[in-house]
């Protein structure tokens, strides 16, 4: 066990709400590659979640479903006014079909609101919010939220950008630290320009102890692409702060691991309720087996995250590089997770 696995990895929790309709009111193009979409609810229902939750996206692409995992940027304080910001992302299929086809009167299908990595669950008298790049999206769903309840806590958050041009909500984190003299926000760039005068460079233990020099008496709350998240971890090992002080929420640019088992051996993976046996080698994933066998199992990260394609494993061995989306509890209980799980051998699952 590394020094960081006892980390909350929050980003799955229990699914609260059921599927329900968002209607697109208004698009805003916060930066040259992000856009926040405000949506509220078609009339009759309601988006009830907490600060820093995620909702999973239901789309329809070139005829095909696909679902996402996108964190609300939105504070719950604001009863009908729900909203994800989205970075394009290059080659990516769902940021691009938002960003190229969700429009004013757009309507679009959720499928619930979760997340551990939220404010109720999670709040802290002294906390440090620390964020890079679109990881900024829960922090300020929390941060808003805080404001608008009149939080009188001594708050700090650390916000890492590649660019001046690359800030998102740069004018209101402007207007939050001039508003609320509690919160004390920094704005770090990784590029030095002529134009920007705060700080420059990348998040370390140096720059953590410099902006936030009481660290060690706060909670952290951290969310990022993981190459960030991976700097923050040994930075907060090397300062020494305990981990059970530190949660966050990773996303996107994860580089797929490599099975450890014996290479290319023979597998099955049989599918109990469908009656579907399949022939297959070790290399393949469970969702990969399933789709190559015309099942759709429910996904989004595919990445081991999110938590989305759970399914039981009734019997059999698998090999799995689960990166947090599955409890304590799922575990005990044969829980796995498709996008990340490979049979060894014969493996039966409920599906």
């Amino acid at each position: 066990m590394n020094a960081f696995s006892s980390f909350s990895s929050s980003c799955r929790s229990d699914r609260s709400s059921g599927p329900f309709t968002l209607i697109c009111r208004r698009v805003i193009q916060e930066t040259h590659d992000v856009k926040t979409f405000v949506f509220s609810p078609k009339s009759g229902q309601a988006a009830q979640f907490k600060a820093g939750q995620f909702i999973m996206l239901n789309l329809v692409i070139d005829g095909a479903p696909v679902m996402r995992n996108y964190s609300i940027s939105s504070p719950p304080t604001r009863p009908g006014d729900l909203r994800i910001t989205v970075k394009r992302v290059p080659g990516g299929l769902a940021s691009n079909w938002l960003h190229d086809n969700l429009e004013q009167g757009s309507e679009i299908g959720i499928d619930g609101l979760s997340g551990g990595f939220n404010w109720d669950d999670l709040a802290s008298e002294r906390p440090l919010f620390l964020s890079g790049g679109s990881g900024i999206t829960p922090v300020m769903s929390m941060l808003r939220t805080l404001a608008d309840n009149g939080c009188d806590k001594d708050i700090c958050f650390i916000h890492s950008a590649r660019s001046s041009k690359d800030i998102i909500f740069r004018e209101e984190l402007e207007d939050l630290a001039r508003d609320h003299c509690n919160f004390h926000i920094h704005v770090l760039c990784a590029k030095p320009e002529d134009k920007w005068r705060g700080p420059v460079g990348l998040v370390d233990e140096s720059m953590l102890l410099k902006l936030a020099p009481d660290i060690r008496e706060r909670s952290v709350y951290a969310c990022g692409p993981e190459p960030y998240m991976k700097a923050i971890r040994g930075a907060l090992h090397s300062i020494g702060l305990d981990p059970d002080r530190c949660h966050e929420e990773s996303f996107g640019g994860l580089t797929r691991l490599a099975p450890t088992s014996s290479a290319n051996q023979a597998a099955s993976v049989r599918f109990a309720r469908s009656g579907i046996g399949h022939q297959c080698r070790s290399t393949q994933t469970l969702l990969e087996i399933a789709r190559n066998v015309g099942l759709y199992l429910p996904s989004a990260c595919q990445q081991g995250i999110c938590g989305t394609c759970r399914v039981l494993k009734l019997s059999g061995d698998v090999e799995t590089t689960d990166l947090g989306g599955l409890s304590a509890e799922d575990k005990a209980e044969g829980y796995v997770l498709a996008c990340c799980t490979r049979p060894l051998g014969e493996v039966t699952l409920d599906v």
